[in-house]
């Protein structure tokens, strides 16, 4: 939205007096750029919603917040489906203790967004507690007014 100045001169009383009238120009652009920026901020706080219910292991916050078609590639390769996540965090197979996301770039398209960024892991399984960094990538869709994570594909980082 751009706000463009108009002015009026007028003489009330003998002195000419200046009147700032300010006119709301709501451009096409403009209109484009708040959708596509109150998207992204939709798309952050989704994220943050998931990486938070993952932490808690609040399963029932994670089926409002997982697309049906789900596709989930952890560091290691492994591949689930949304019941196969989900199964997995209720069961406590995989605990995510902490999940701290730094250079995260959301990009929107007409009913879908992708981010990426990078990811402090701290998880415990079966081996024990580990911790490390990731980059990844993950598609959103928006369905019935909600942004669902789709698809999610992570890659571990060397320590080096």
């Amino acid at each position: 939205m751009s706000i463009r100045p108009f002015y009026i001169r007028s003489r009330a009383r003998g002195g000419p007096q200046l009147l700032l009238l300010l006119v709301c120009a709501c451009t096409p652009r403009a209109s484009k750029t708040i959708t596509r920026l109150t998207a992204e901020s939709e798309v952050r706080v989704a994220q943050h919603e998931r990486f938070q219910a993952m932490v808690k292991q609040d399963v029932v916050a994670l089926d409002t917040l997982l697309d049906d078609e789900l596709t989930y590639v952890h560091t290691g390769g492994d591949l689930q489906s949304r019941p196969q996540f989900i199964d997995m965090i209720k069961k406590q197979k995989l605990v995510y203790e902490s999940i701290e996301p730094s250079e995260v770039r959301v990009r929107v398209y007409d009913g879908l967004a992708l981010a990426t960024g990078r990811s402090q892991q701290r998880v415990r399984n079966a081996s024990g507690v580990q911790s490390f960094g990731i980059r990844f990538i993950e598609v959103y869709v928006r369905r019935e007014g909600h942004w669902l994570l789709t698809a999610w594909e992570a890659t571990r980082l060397s320590t080096t």
